[in-house]
């Protein structure tokens, strides 16, 4: 079974970097499982998952009204919205997905999809907040035992 883990940010740009932060610290644990990170968009992510089995997604999640670091697990549902098809770029996930599906594209049976709250975006050229970076171990932990069960 191919297994992969998807962190999703962007590194030079606070808190958004967050998803990539924890997929890293994932990869510790999972060791039998490929590893990709970037700011994947659209019917770009459809590249990186092609051919896997199960996919796990982990991104921040701006949530104001949350305190930081807390873990939501998502459906592809969720993401469900206004389908635009002129531009790819801007697909959103659950779109990209039944693109793909429709176009018969080898994607994964399972997806798991991990929002990690954060109250602050952050500017280019900023670090993730300290708050946060003290707390990716027991975020990847928790992350650990929602995909286990």
């Amino acid at each position: 079974m191919k297994k992969l883990i998807v962190g999703l940010g962007n590194e030079y740009c606070g808190n958004d970097a967050l998803g990539i932060i924890i997929a890293r610290e994932l990869k510790k644990s999972m060791a039998d499982w490929d590893l990709k990170t970037g700011a994947f968009s659209g019917i770009n992510i459809l590249e990186e998952i092609e051919g896997y089995d199960w996919v796990v997604v982990v991104d921040s999640l701006y949530r104001p009204d949350l305190p930081d670091g807390e873990v939501i697990e998502l459906k592809i549902e969720d993401f469900a919205g206004v389908k635009s098809f002129s531009y790819m770029h801007s697909l959103n996930f659950a779109s990209a997905i039944e693109l793909g599906r429709h176009l018969e594209f080898k994607l994964p049976e399972k997806i798991n999809i991990f929002g990690i709250t954060i109250n602050k975006k952050g500017d280019i050229g900023q670090e993730i907040e300290e708050s946060l970076k003290v707390k990716t171990k027991a975020i990847a932990q928790d992350i650990i035992k929602r995909i286990k069960n």
